[in-house]
């Protein structure tokens, strides 16, 4: 570990410093956590619960400020409190709070703004404080510093200012630590989308652009019911199933606005559209078509084909792994031989197609839904 140059402390946060320097990932964990509780003490915290696959989440805010970015998309999984939530995640902000990091955390961040290359790993994980039973991560940029105990289920997630909190973090929030806390459990987190019926659907797989969050919205007005457009999580024990994460719907630009007229008014950021996708919480707009999860049927993989009809074509699963592997491998921190494990898995324990994609968007969803009446 490179030693760290630091200012002066006060004796109690020397004693922190020996722990850090002995690259005790446990210290280090304590120490994040001391900057929640300190944070706590001054705002009050409050407990929020989600069911998330088979498990209990409980989201601990102290302070106000992370709350209306983080559960929007999250909604419409409440569940109800419990004594013992099976993970706790504990989050703040210096600007709500008006408490800032332990000293030692606050100037390592610095110095990884400064020298990143030196102190992370390709995942962005804190290379000297990154381990088997502490996973760590500092995302540069929106400067998001996510930590997981796994053995105490218990993770912190900070940001020096919630108004600063990117808006993908709002539709997809808490991805880190979800990531590495689901793997441990044969719940693997996949960039995906999932449409279908209470009793089963298809997992839309496929890299951004290919047409995934296309096929998931043009579901919404079909009998059809929404799992995801982008991220959820999978299990294949006793047999393929998808779980919801979120509610959020995205929108690439000009084009699929007018694509999609009917969810067009309920875009929450169109005032940032030059910046942003446009992005929309379902479960405010249409709760009666969010669905926490169903059994899989099959794995489609999206092709943009610009003709006018939809069609499906039978495909290999090996072209379904390739469709859906990659792209969460790269995009999720900590994905790694367990997730494509798990991924294999479920290519071939159900058929895959290609779904040819139309211009004529309304037989998206009848192709889908014959597909599943005939499965």
């Amino acid at each position: 570990m490179t030693n760290l140059a630091l200012p002066p402390q006060s004796n109690e946060e020397c004693d922190s410093e020996a722990l850090l320097l002995s690259e005790d990932h446990l210290a280090f964990f304590h120490l994040v956590y001391q900057g929640f509780q300190r944070a706590a003490q001054v705002t009050g915290a409050v407990d929020y619960f989600y069911k998330v696959g088979r498990y209990t989440l409980c989201l601990r805010f102290a302070g106000l400020g992370l709350i209306p970015q983080i559960t929007p998309a999250l909604s419409h999984l409440e569940a109800e409190s419990t004594a013992n939530p099976d993970l706790t995640i504990c989050l703040w902000d210096n600007a709500s709070t008006g408490r800032r990091l332990p000293l030692l955390i606050d100037s390592l961040l610095q110095l990884i703004r400064l020298h990143w290359t030196d102190y992370l790993g390709p995942r962005k994980e804190i290379k000297a404080y990154d381990g088997d039973r502490i996973r760590t991560n500092f995302h540069i940029g929106p400067n998001i510093l996510s930590v997981l105990d796994r053995q105490q289920n218990l993770a912190c997630y900070w940001i020096e200012d919630a108004q600063d909190i990117p808006y993908w973090e709002k539709g997809s929030p808490l991805q880190t630590i979800l990531n590495w806390w689901t793997s441990d459990r044969q719940h693997q987190y996949v960039h995906a989308g999932a449409v279908g019926t209470p009793s089963g659907g298809v997992l839309l797989a496929g890299k951004g652009g290919s047409g995934k969050s296309s096929t998931a919205l043009a579901c919404i007005d079909s009998p059809l019911v929404y799992a995801s457009d982008d991220y959820c999580l999978v299990s294949t024990d006793p047999s393929p199933y998808v779980y919801s994460l979120y509610n959020t719907a995205k929108l690439k630009g000009q084009e699929d606005l007018e694509r999609f007229p009917n969810l067009a008014p309920l875009v929450n950021n169109l005032d940032r559209m030059e910046l942003e996708k446009a992005m929309l919480f379902l479960h405010q707009h249409h709760p009666d078509k969010i669905v926490r999860g169903f059994p899989i049927k099959a794995v489609l993989i999206p092709q943009v084909t610009g003709k006018p009809n939809t069609h499906l074509r039978p495909t290999t699963a090996g072209a379904a792994l390739r469709a859906l592997a990659p792209s969460t491998i790269f995009q999720l921190a900590g994905s790694g031989q367990s997730a494509f494990q798990i991924m294999s898995s479920l290519v071939k324990q159900v058929p895959c197609y290609a779904l040819e994609l139309g211009t004529d968007m309304a037989q998206i969803p009848d192709v889908i839904l014959r597909l599943l009446s005939q499965i």
